[in-house]
């Protein structure tokens, strides 16, 4: 039987290291490289070829959402990703799903929760809807209040939030500049950082997640 490749990525070592005993103390996986950071994992993906990256969201050099994001924009085969964080929020978990992330586990889950998981994420389970996360987290005791239409532009500065609608209008960077006086690579960096920041993956997405949430009209 072939083993599933696993790799961890992690700033704190303690952790790094206590999951690559539990992931090579199972018969049926192999831990192929841990990683301090985002941008540490993409090189880790590159020579190692994990089947299923277990994820932090909080790093530093390059975040697990920003982390995401690189890893969707790849051409061939790419691990599947579970997204760890340290505390049950609903934002951060949504975050990571809408950035492609398979799954998600906090890291005080047990042992077998952790090697299921990584079982169901390599056999090809479908990632959690955003319902169906909520529901989980509310199971697990995570507070989940009723999300407020512009939530989603609370992680932006006001000028970003203006790029953010701009964009969402269908608005070419061009077209932005001239409308908030601003250079087109102010205007490109602002775009950027939006993505960024709500972990989207493209401007298609800004005007999903905008159309999705009634922020902009048809």
């Amino acid at each position: 039987m072939t083993a599933i490749r696993v790799a961890v990525v992690d700033d704190q070592r303690l952790f790094a290291s206590g999951m690559r005993m539990l992931v090579d103390a199972q018969d049926d996986m192999a831990c192929v490289g841990t990683a301090g950071d985002g941008a540490a994992a993409l090189e880790l993906c590159d020579v190692a070829h994990p089947d299923v990256l277990l994820l932090d969201l909080r790093m530093p050099v390059l975040n697990g959402i920003e982390t995401l994001a690189r890893l969707g924009e790849r051409d061939g085969d790419r691990p599947r990703v579970i997204a760890l964080t340290t505390i049950r929020r609903d934002d951060a978990v949504l975050a990571a799903l809408r950035a492609g992330a398979a799954a998600f586990l906090t890291k005080d889950a047990l042992p077998e929760v952790v090697t299921a998981t990584i079982r169901d994420v390599h056999e090809g389970r479908p990632a959690p809807t955003e319902a169906e996360a909520l529901e989980l987290l509310r199971a697990q005791g995570t507070p989940v209040g009723v999300d407020r239409r512009d939530a989603v532009l609370d992680a932006l500065t006001a000028r970003e939030r203006e790029v953010f609608l701009l964009v969402a209008k269908g608005l070419t960077n061009a077209e932005i500049a001239a409308s908030v006086f601003l250079s087109e690579a102010t205007v490109k960096s602002h775009v950027r950082s939006v993505l960024m920041k709500l972990g989207l993956r493209n401007r298609i997405q800004v005007v999903i997640t905008a159309h999705e949430r009634g922020l902009v009209r048809a």
